[in-house]
């Protein structure tokens, strides 16, 4: 019985509706896929024929309009989200057929106890399938392109191939989908620890060059990389090494990994992490290359493709409806991949160099730490992220154990106003210069109290 399979939280919040109710009620969605796969969820989806105010008013949980025009509520019950809403047509069955799947087109009524699939949704479930309900499924929302992927990973589903017929015809419509909500299955598909597989996915069915057409701008542009491909099969080789790594980071990394996965859960903002906005910036990382590339002699450079990349990444953090928090973040990160590498490629990385590395980024350098690994290994292989991960490790040893306990390192012993003030200057860029010696002779053990860092910018 379905009871059986609903908690007891859920199934009071349930009968609290069902007793206020004057019309059918139906526990629809994603809330009843999940149970009958035996999965938890705490988002339930009520389809009331009859006024949702009804079933609202007077309850004790907080509710909110999410569409009052088209009959959408949602209240907010204990530890879980209840959305109400009115039906779409005149029947239990058409309502159904207005969703995007078949495994999200069932209802079990609250009244009589039973479960209704008009549209075969338990069977695709037993076949572990993705079939669309309609020929116009992705006509009427464009978003449900980028909800088959979710989907496919979160259920383990494969799209049937009527379904994968409609991705490829019906891909194009994917930038008419409001950027806000893109934004959201995006942070749910990259929150997925093999994200890159839906990726994949898309591109296999031209998704994603019209989701990320700076992606698709990388086909056919050879890097002599030990690993060969394409630029745009690097970067999605990238975001697929970055997923390699993470999981392992307690062996890579097992001095700093709980601080490390502290920064990865960070919330940048509207619930998207920094962990999340990563695993973008390794998708994204070299696509500065194509407007930086020019021929030398026989070989391709891209001079200046990462402080580009960078620029790019803003606008498309814009687009895909990011926010200026997490859209400077991607922008940062893409700017600066490419700062390790050059560290790595000498003999001795000095504190100095360490130091301004740290100074300039913060804890948003162990991302960058990160994203230099994924690049290497994407590139490289395993021989060559084996011979780099030393240097990223010595970098981040240096962060944990140095960096972040001495405060000389981190900032200056004077400020802005007191060496404007001591030597008489105008506000300026010379003031910057001065205050990036003095950390660097901070960092050298040349200064070590607030006298000697009057005299030191008074030599200067």
């Amino acid at each position: 019985m379905m009871e059986d399979r609903i908690p007891k939280e859920a199934w009071r919040i349930l009968a609290s509706f069902q007793a206020r109710s004057k019309g059918d009620l139906f526990l629809v969605g994603g809330f009843l896929r999940d149970l009958l796969l035996g999965r938890d969820s705490k988002d339930m989806d009520l389809l009331y024929f009859g006024n949702p105010l009804d079933l609202l008013e007077g309850m004790p949980c907080p509710w909110f309009p999410l569409d009052p025009l088209r009959g959408i509520y949602r209240a907010i019950c204990g530890g879980y989200q209840v959305d109400i809403s009115a039906p779409k047509a005149p029947t239990l069955e058409e309502d159904l057929q207005e969703r995007d799947f078949t495994v999200n087109a069932m209802a079990y009524s609250l009244s009589q106890k039973q479960l209704a699939d008009p549209w075969g949704g338990r069977r695709d479930m037993r076949l572990r399938r993705l079939r669309a309900l309609t020929p116009w499924t992705f006509k009427k929302d464009p978003l449900r392109l980028l909800r088959t992927y979710r989907l496919s990973l979160l259920l383990g589903f494969s799209p049937t191939p009527d379904t994968l017929e409609m991705l490829r015809r019906d891909a194009h419509l994917l930038p008419q989908a409001a950027p806000e909500r893109i934004r959201e299955e995006l942070s749910l598909i990259l929150s997925h620890p093999l994200s890159s597989k839906a990726f994949y996915a898309m591109d296999a069915c031209g998704a994603l060059s019209h989701l990320l057409p700076e992606v698709e701008e990388g086909r056919g542009i050879l890097q002599g990389k030990w690993c060969g491909t394409d630029l745009k099969g690097h970067l999605l080789g990238t975001l697929k090494a970055l997923e390699r790594i993470l999981p392992f980071l307690s062996y890579l990394f097992p001095n700093h990994t709980f601080r490390m996965k502290g920064i990865l859960k960070k919330k940048v903002e509207g619930g998207i992490s920094m962990g999340v906005v990563l695993k973008l910036a390794s998708l994204l990382h070299d696509i500065g290359k194509p407007p930086t590339m020019a021929e030398r002699g026989e070989d391709l450079t891209f001079w200046g493709h990462d402080r580009e990349g960078g620029v790019i990444a803003k606008g498309i953090g814009r687009r895909l409806g990011l926010g200026t928090n997490a859209s400077t973040l991607l922008s940062l990160l893409i700017a600066h991949h490419m700062w390790i590498h050059l560290l790595a490629r000498q003999d001795v990385i000095t504190p100095k160099a360490k130091g301004r590395f740290f100074r300039r980024l913060g804890d948003k350098g162990v991302l960058v730490a990160l994203l230099s690994l994924a690049d290497t290994l994407a590139s490289s292989g395993e021989r060559g992220f084996f011979y780099f991960l030393p240097k990223v490790e010595e970098l981040l040893s240096f962060y944990y154990t140095t960096f972040l306990s001495d405060e000389r390192m981190q900032r200056p012993l004077l400020n802005g106003k007191e060496v404007m003030k001591i030597l008489s200057l105008s506000p300026g860029p010379k003031v910057g210069e001065i205050l990036k010696a003095l950390v660097e002779a901070q960092e050298e053990g040349k200064v070590r109290n607030r006298e000697e860092a009057v005299a030191f910018i008074t030599r200067l």
